[in-house]
């Protein structure tokens, strides 16, 4: 009986030696105005990756969030089976961030999702499963949308033109006889 309380104690002590300290947890600090994301391990491990955030009307929104559930291999329901591979959800709304195969990593594009390359979604998941994680997202929509109505508003502006060179045309003359006066 003592021998099992001893092998029951070293494995007890082996196993909280070995467990990540108390609020050790991977710090994800997502900026949406710098379409940004930082992730930090506890062991200091330092990423910095561009991101998709939600696109105007799809807006992701900004706070402090914890991972809700995980799923390696997920396909959205509400967009055509969409793949989502390294979905990390934190919002009640769905939200997650996740690997895209989708270009135009850097610019708010998504349905409110953060995007991320797929190699970088799988070195983040495999973090967070490993560590947990916090997630903080700033840089909300003031910000975010005055960039965008910067952008509009460079779009929108009219566009200078040239107009086009007159062409030069040879005059024509009449080589029939019937201009043909010999007197």
């Amino acid at each position: 009986m003592v021998s099992v309380q001893r092998l029951f104690a070293a494995l007890a002590a082996a196993f909280f030696l070995t467990a990540a300290p108390a609020g050790a947890a991977v710090r994800v600090r997502i900026d949406l105005a710098a379409q940004r994301l930082e992730a930090v391990t506890p062991e200091g491990e330092t990423v910095r990756w561009s991101i998709s955030s939600g696109r105007r009307g799809y807006e992701t929104p900004a706070g402090t969030y914890s991972v809700m559930r995980m799923e390696a291999d997920h396909h959205s329901d509400e967009y055509d089976q969409a793949p989502m591979p390294y979905a990390i959800f934190f919002s009640p709304r769905g939200l997650a961030i996740h690997g895209s195969y989708e270009r135009g990593l850097g610019r708010p594009l998504s349905h409110g999702c953060v995007r991320l390359a797929v190699p970088n979604a799988r070195q983040l998941f495999d973090w967070v499963e490993k560590h947990g994680a916090t997630i903080e997202i700033t840089g909300g929509a003031r910000r975010a949308a005055g960039r965008q109505e910067a952008e509009r508003q460079a779009a929108e502006r009219p566009r200078i033109t040239r107009r086009p060179r007159p062409t030069y045309e040879e005059p024509s003359f009449g080589f029939g006889m019937e201009s043909y006066s010999p007197y």
